[in-house]
């Protein structure tokens, strides 16, 4: 094999194909990234990504250690030449003042990721990494329930949970060509740092599919599955249920104080409101500490209080971009629904409240305090 390109392209290149490539695996191959058809390759078996490669000369075939060659290119300049050769005596990397000889593998010991028949899907790329990156965040992390270890593609929207947050987008065009897919997490985080995909198929043997990208491809293995109904989740509001409206940053502000001195998982927060303000109080230090703060409600709403894991609630605030969230709930016990000015929302489930006479009492001083000022 023979190649000759920059450093930049080099470790640009790696650096994506890379994404897929398991740092610690025991084996040997899946360690090494492939050289051919102008393209080089990376898999973990369940993923692959294929990047073009742009060169002034590229011909036959080779696989070489990923990690050894992005240390290496990341010490060079970005327009240094690099030229790479391989043979059946061994491989080597060159650039103008060095020389340095790397094993390599036979590519015929290359995993090939193959697809039965596979179909194309009609999507707006656009859309679908937008929908993708929203819900991402949500993603469970626990592996008994594999099926929530990725994001679901129902007819209309894309969908993630663990099961006490769940992120929904709408997809804006037909989704139902996915066949309500699961794309895995790698896949997921692929798809949300590479150009939006311009074309793909999906595979029902062997629950396969594949986008093509400006430049590059993404080859994966759905989760094999069925995903919860979540439709059950989402919960109908009735026209006496509470509507919480606020600034994003402000609120963003509270939670980001909060969460700092909130480390532990599960640390819960109380939330209290009237039609004026909302009041913010929660403990820590194993109840030593306490914190309060306060917040204007920026659209006349019914009172109402409500606890929720301080962590959540923070993430929440990062995926919903608009200035003013809106909050819909009908109780302080079931799930609520927080929105912004888009179709896309978050459902959060309740927490049992620890906080909530420190809440409400925050809030009733701040009544007191507002009919004194009326009163003086």
């Amino acid at each position: 094999m023979k190649l000759e390109t920059t450093a930049r392209i080099l470790k640009s290149a790696l650096n994506v194909v890379g994404r897929v490539v398991d740092k610690r695996s025991t084996i040997p191959i899946l360690s090494m990234v492939k050289f051919a058809d102008g393209a080089v390759t990376g898999t973990d078996l369940d993923n692959e990504v294929s990047v073009k490669l742009p060169s002034s000369g590229f011909e036959g075939s080779a696989c070489l250690p990923l990690h050894s060659l992005v240390r290496l290119v990341s010490h060079l300049s970005p327009d240094e030449a690099v030229r790479i050769s391989a043979n059946d005596k061994g491989a080597s990397i060159s650039f103008s003042s060095g020389r340095y000889d790397l094993p390599f593998i036979d590519v015929d010991d290359f995993p090939k990721f193959t697809m039965a028949e596979p179909e194309p899907i009609a999507l707006n790329g656009e859309r679908l990494k937008k929908a993708v990156a929203f819900v991402a965040p949500f993603i469970s992390a626990d592996e008994t329930r594999y099926y929530l270890n990725g994001v679901h593609i129902s007819e209309d929207a894309a969908v993630a949970t663990d099961g006490s947050r769940m992120g929904w987008h709408p997809l804006g065009f037909d989704g139902g060509a996915f066949g309500k897919a699961i794309l895995p997490k790698r896949l997921v985080e692929t798809l949300i740092s590479s150009p939006a995909p311009r074309a793909a198929s999906i595979s029902k043997v062997g629950s396969r599919i594949a986008f093509d990208m400006e430049g590059m491809s993404v080859r994966s293995k759905l989760i094999d599955g069925t995903y919860p109904d979540y439709r059950r989740v989402i919960p109908t509001m009735s026209e006496n249920a509470a509507r919480l409206s606020v600034d994003r940053q402000s609120f963003l502000k509270i939670m980001a104080r909060l969460s700092s001195l909130r480390k532990r998982y599960g640390a819960d927060v109380t939330l209290a409101w009237d039609d004026a303000r909302m009041a913010v109080a929660t403990t820590f230090y194993g109840g030593e500490a306490t914190a309060r703060e306060t917040l204007a409600v920026l659209r006349p709403s019914t009172g109402g209080t409500s606890t929720y894991n301080c962590h959540y609630l923070a993430g929440a605030m990062r995926s919903l971009r608009s200035e003013v969230v809106d909050m819909f709930c009908e109780d302080g016990t079931g799930p609520s629904v927080w929105r912004g000015d888009d179709e896309s929302f978050v459902v959060l489930m309740p927490m049992r409240g620890s906080n909530v006479d420190m809440a409400t009492g925050l809030l009733t001083s701040l009544q007191a305090g507002s009919s004194m000022d009326a009163a003086g």
